[in-house]
């Protein structure tokens, strides 16, 4: 995993100091608790030939989720080299007035964007990206997460990278468990 890590931010390295054109329209992502503050993400076509190798020659739907883990975290770092989210601490601890910090509203916006980049990529083949979901404990606490479907089976997960500080993987879950009050 950091060797992986290590290659992609090589990658971004090029992508700053090259003029790699954009292969999709930018990412419409937010910050600032309740998406009060937007930004757009453009993907290098560096950035996005090595996110598209992640997904290569994948064989089941849990290498994929794990694949997705790995392309959410590396799209988080590759926003932060032009924003301040790189901020934000894990599950709202800690992140007080900082630019940059994301609540589970911001976080399920963003991990949404990312999958839905993914799949309209066409690398997605055993997961189908869903509406955002939440949950509700205590009757005021609520929480949302991105959805995603395994095609074959029709078990349902989360992607939520809310719960660790920037530059930690998301959690993927399955949407039950997630639903009982899942917290790593």
């Amino acid at each position: 995993m950091r060797h992986l890590l290590c290659r992609f931010l090589f990658v971004l390295m090029l992508s700053v100091t090259t003029a790699g054109a954009a292969h999709a329209e930018p990412l419409q992502l937010c910050y600032d608790y309740g998406c009060a503050k937007q930004l757009e993400m453009e993907i290098s076509s560096e950035a996005r030939d090595w996110l598209a190798g992640l997904f290569d020659d994948l064989h089941d739907a849990t290498i994929e989720r794990s694949q997705i883990q790995h392309a959410v975290q590396a799209l988080y770092l590759l926003a932060a080299q032009d924003s301040p989210l790189w901020h934000d601490k894990g599950a709202d601890r800690f992140d007080n007035d900082a630019d940059g910090r994301m609540d589970c509203i911001d976080h399920s916006h963003n991990d949404s964007a990312f999958l839905h980049y993914l799949a309209a990529q066409g690398w997605l083949h055993y997961h189908r990206v869903d509406d955002i979901v939440r949950r509700t404990r205590y009757l005021v606490a609520q929480h949302f997460a991105s959805h995603i479907t395994e095609q074959d089976t029709g078990q349902e997960w989360v992607v939520d990278s809310w719960f660790n500080s920037f530059g930690e993987p998301p959690v993927v879950v399955p949407l039950a468990l997630w639903k009982e009050g899942f917290s790593p």
